[in-house]
């Protein structure tokens, strides 16, 4: 289902050339600069600048207008987007805005007596079509990508919608400060033919393109209600669907305050307006770039956490821009630094949600969960603006310090309680998740670790992994490698004691060792940790061995094994670099690859009445599985460098 193959090439790489993608991309971008592209000229329209004039419920009541049609629409729109052609509909949707962005200004005439939301009624047509657009963007995007890539394709769209929404806010204050309103929204009719256009270029495969229309004959069940029942079948995605519908209360809240801010306490007009809800485009953009990086390093659940907390830490800053007493250059300094963190973590926690979401949604029932999704963040949305705009209230304006502090304080609960069930539904007790978690993404971003091959680790039952040691990063490459599972391991004793190093030795239940001793306390220990089935990591050479030295297994693990019957799983450690120091090892970059290997079968060994011969034999059948993981896989490290071979197997992101 795509046009490349992104296994083969590195992440960027592969989406960036891979044509649909890119499309696809670039549409939505150019989609998200024509719904913001007006707002500023909007305002003009009601001489925003006076101040006599309150601008939050303004500004609230324009963001109320554009989504709220998405509160009607989004779950048929979802549905839609199941049985019909998904690009057809954003083409259909992109001709549309166009058509009404061009006789914009007639219909803001024809309605300006209405009532005093006269002006922005035009905008529940844009967003009608606005809302038909979104959930067949959002499930389109898996079917032209690999499902590897579905956190950092999430990042880079966000970021370049939000680059595009910046230069809108950007250019719409420009145009807005120089121009009558008319020229910027003869301009957004032209964002909306550029996208369509875009959308049209993008070559799908037949197969792609029939599946939602063949299915939905085939299957009564791509109904609206179908699709509401599969949220409520699924504990997961109604969670998600909460998450999404925070952040969509929230941000509106802040985007709605920030005229108010710029223009009572920086002293700004309409380009100085529009220039900060650029800055927490920014922060999206820096977010997205962040995000992209880190990658597959980066689990979804983790970064809507610490997203939460972010975007927390962010409002409050902002809000402390007006309530410190300075002048109007510092105030305006930081607010701009809190608008811009904000942002950073905001994009964060939503691209991870929608990772999630797309990883978690069968492909058949995408379109309609994307349609809920957007029902229920709309419904947030409306919620939030319809406060602050709904209302006759008085000098709003006068209080929008409190309300970025309410914010702060939400977004804080939400992020401790996110963090709170995170840590306890996790396979281990909280501070060993926590500690997993940590250790996983350490390895992942850092010593950009990758798995060839499954992983053959057991889920339960007593087992020894065993493998070659190079690094002082080799216990936590093994462990992150089957994170499913904690692996306890033998360590010299004088490492037990050190700062940090201790809480993960008592939380994995590390057994310290003495050096060069002869007493027998951590081979009991090690016995009775077995005997409870748990599973422990040993390095069958001992030590760490040193390039240009031969390694001679040692015959500990031989002699666990059959003294316990845990089964034995050789894996192979290679792309890591050698270092005498132990902290010099753990911060300097790896490229470390770990391959696992079948389970080592020791029942002739077994049979046999243990001696030391036995135990030896059964040593150099282990070691020798283990050596034999790296020559399969081609590798030959280089004493201390990384591997310049590839493996024989498919690298495969965790």
């Amino acid at each position: 289902m795509m046009t490349d193959s992104p296994r083969r090439r590195s992440p960027a790489t592969g989406l960036l050339g891979n044509t649909n993608f890119v499309l696809l991309l670039c549409a939505y971008a150019v989609s998200a600069m024509g719904d913001h592209l007006s707002e500023m000229a909007l305002l003009k329209t009601r001489n925003a600048l006076d101040t006599a004039v309150d601008v939050t419920p303004l500004t609230a009541q324009m963001t109320f207008m554009f989504f709220l049609p998405f509160f009607v629409l989004a779950p048929i729109a979802g549905g839609l987007a199941d049985r019909w052609s998904r690009r057809g509909l954003m083409v259909a949707a992109d001709f549309a805005r166009c058509l009404i962005m061009v006789f914009f200004g007639v219909l803001i005439g024809w309605t300006q007596t209405w009532g005093p939301w006269a002006s922005f009624t035009p905008l529940l047509l844009l967003g009608a079509f606005a809302a038909v657009f979104s959930p067949a963007r959002s499930s389109l995007l898996p079917t032209v990508i690999s499902r590897d890539s579905l956190v950092r394709a999430n990042a880079m769209i966000a970021g370049l919608g939000i680059i595009a929404t910046m230069a809108a806010a950007l250019v719409g204050g420009i145009l807005a400060d120089r121009y009558e309103p008319m020229v910027a929204f003869r301009a957004d009719a032209a964002t909306f033919v550029l996208s369509a256009v875009l959308l049209l270029a993008m070559r799908l495969p037949r197969t792609s393109r029939q599946t939602h229309q063949s299915e939905g004959v085939r299957r009564r069940r791509r109904s609206l209600r179908d699709g509401f029942k599969y949220v409520g079948a699924h504990r997961h995605v109604r969670e998600l669907l909460v998450v999404a519908a925070l952040v969509w209360f929230c941000g509106p809240i802040v985007s709605s305050v920030i005229p108010a801010v710029v223009r009572d306490v920086y002293g700004g007009d309409y380009t100085a307006i529009s220039s900060y809800r650029a800055l927490l485009g920014l922060g999206f953009i820096l977010g997205a770039v962040s995000v992209t990086i880190l990658g597959d390093a980066l689990r979804s659940e983790i970064a809507i956490t610490w997203g939460f907390f972010g975007i927390a830490v962010g409002v409050a800053v902002f809000a402390t821009s007006v309530f410190i007493p300075a002048n109007p250059g510092t105030l305006a300094m930081i607010g701009g630094v809190g608008i811009v963190f904000a942002g950073f973590f905001a994009v964060a926690a939503m691209a991870g949600l929608n990772a999630l979401l797309q990883r978690t949604v069968a492909d058949r029932f995408r379109g309609r969960i994307y349609g809920i999704k957007d029902f229920f963040c709309m419904s947030a949305l409306l919620i939030a603006t319809g406060m602050l705009g709904v209302p006759q209230w008085t000098r709003v304006d006068r209080w929008v310090g409190w309300i970025l502090l309410g914010v702060s304080v939400v977004m804080l609960v939400a992020a401790i309680v996110t963090l709170s069930v995170r840590l306890r539904r996790g396979n281990h007790g909280p501070a060993l998740n926590f500690a997993e978690h940590l250790n996983e993404f350490v390895a992942k971003f850092w010593w950009r670790l990758k798995r060839v091959g499954p992983s053959t680790v057991p889920q339960t039952g007593p087992v020894i992994v065993t493998a070659n040691h190079r690094c002082p990063a080799d216990p936590f490459l093994l462990s992150a490698c089957a994170s499913y599972r904690p692996i306890s391991f033998m360590i010299a004793a004088e490492y037990a004691n050190w700062p940090i190093a201790s809480w993960f030795v008592r939380v994995i239940e590390c057994i310290p060792v003495k050096r060069n001793s002869r007493e027998t306390t951590s081979t009991k220990r090690a016995i009775a940790h077995l005997k409870e089935g748990k599973a422990l990591g040993i390095f069958i050479e001992g030590g760490i061995v040193v390039p240009g030295e031969t390694g001679r297994p040692k015959g500990g693990v031989a002699m666990l094994a059959l003294r316990t019957g845990a089964t034995v799983i050789p894996a192979h450690i290679s792309g890591v670099k050698y270092h005498s120091g132990i902290a010099r090892g753990l911060l300097t970059r790896h490229r470390a690859r770990v391959r696992f290997g079948a389970p080592v079968d020791l029942d002739e060994f077994r049979a046999q009445k243990r001696s030391r011969d036995v135990v030896r034999a059964a040593t150099e059948k282990i070691f020798a599985a283990v050596v034999a993981l790296g020559v399969d896989g081609n590798d030959t490290a280089v004493a201390g460098g990384e591997d310049t071979t590839q493996w024989g197997g498919t690298e495969q992101p965790l």
